[in-house]
């Protein structure tokens, strides 16, 4: 449970600390997707908390969660975050990272022991999916994942 939590602050916070002036939260990050986007995905009727630029989906009663965090960067910064990000979560052995064509200028999937974690590249703006399913990321868990990921990096 340590290692997935030190990975995933990795991820979001390594990109902070060398980009403090580029790099920052959006508003509104439910406004990406509707509930009918995730009432398959999360198993019930999705209920939305939003929190500074993120925004995390439960349904009550149901054990999976996603988490949406929007970043933007300016100039040659989001390609820099992004490289770092991946070669991060590639690092690992133990996590399976994959090129996702279709989801942005530039996006990556990585299998994690909580879900799937998805970061997407777009016009200079960074988007973050976590489906957190309480168990290890599968493949059939990323499928899951991608028809949202594409409503979620349209609207960004």
């Amino acid at each position: 449970m340590k290692m997935w939590a030190l990975l995933l602050g990795g991820l979001v916070l390594a990109p902070l600390l060398f980009f403090p002036q580029s790099l920052r939260a959006q508003a509104n990050g439910c406004a990406l997707l509707k509930p009918t986007d995730l009432t398959m995905l999360l198993g019930g009727t999705p209920i939305a908390k939003p929190n500074a630029g993120a925004c995390s989906w439960t349904a009550s009663g149901g054990t999976r969660k996603l988490l949406a965090a929007k970043l933007r960067a300016t100039g040659p910064a989001a390609a820099m975050v992004f490289a770092a990000a991946r070669k991060s979560a590639a690092r690992n052995g133990a996590v399976t990272v994959t090129d996702e064509p279709g989801l942005g200028d530039k996006a990556f999937a990585s299998l994690e022991s909580f879900g799937v974690a998805l970061m997407m590249l777009k016009q200079g703006r960074l988007l973050q999916l976590q489906y957190w399913t309480g168990a290890a990321g599968t493949a059939k868990d990323l499928d899951a994942l991608r028809p949202v990921a594409k409503k979620a990096i349209t609207a960004f």
